[in-house]
C-alpha cells in the first residue's frame, strides 16, 4: 500500500520549465515520444501534491504509473503532465511566486464557477480556462 504523504512543495525543476517553454511543435514531438516517468513525480512535487493525488486530478491511472517507474510516460500522460506544468508556471509568473500559485490553484475561484484550478487541468478546455483567467489577472481585466 502506498503512503499518502504529500511531498514538500518545490519549485519547478529547470528541466520541466524548459519542457513547458518549448515551442509548440517541439512539445508535440516530445509528447509523442513521451518523457521519463520521473517527470510526473517532479510535477507532483512542484505542485505540492502526492503522485496519486495528481494522477487523480489529471485522470491518469495511478496504478499504471506505479508500475512504470523506470519507463517512459505515454503520450497522454506526458501531455497532461506538461499541461499541468505550463499552467503552474504561468500561475507563478502572474501571481508572483510559486507558493502563491500553489495556494491559488488549490482554492475555489469564483471566476471558474467556484472550481479549483487544479480540478480543471484534466482537460485541455479546462486548462485553457485557467490560462485565460490568469491572462485576465495579468492584464488587469479581472479584479
Amino acid at each position: 500500500m502506498s503512503t499518502l504523504a504529500v511531498p514538500r512543495p518545490s519549485s519547478v525543476p529547470a528541466r520541466l520549465a524548459a519542457l513547458a517553454a518549448m515551442p509548440a511543435l517541439k512539445q508535440v514531438e516530445t509528447i509523442r515520444k513521451g518523457v521519463p516517468a520521473v517527470v510526473f513525480d517532479q510535477v507532483a512535487a512542484a505542485l505540492g501534491l502526492g503522485k496519486e493525488a495528481l494522477a487523480l486530478k489529471l485522470n491518469i491511472n495511478a496504478q499504471t504509473l506505479r508500475k512504470r517507474k523506470s519507463r517512459v510516460l505515454s503520450p497522454d500522460e506526458t501531455e497532461k503532465s506538461l499541461r499541468a506544468t505550463r499552467v503552474f508556471v504561468a500561475a507563478g509568473e502572474v501571481l508572483g511566486s510559486r507558493d502563491e500559485a500553489r495556494q491559488w490553484m488549490g482554492e475555489p475561484v469564483m471566476a471558474l464557477g467556484g472550481k479549483r484550478p487544479l480540478d480543471l487541468l484534466d482537460t485541455d478546455v479546462g486548462s485553457q480556462e485557467v490560462v485565460n483567467l490568469l491572462n485576465c489577472i495579468k492584464w488587469g481585466a479581472y479584479a
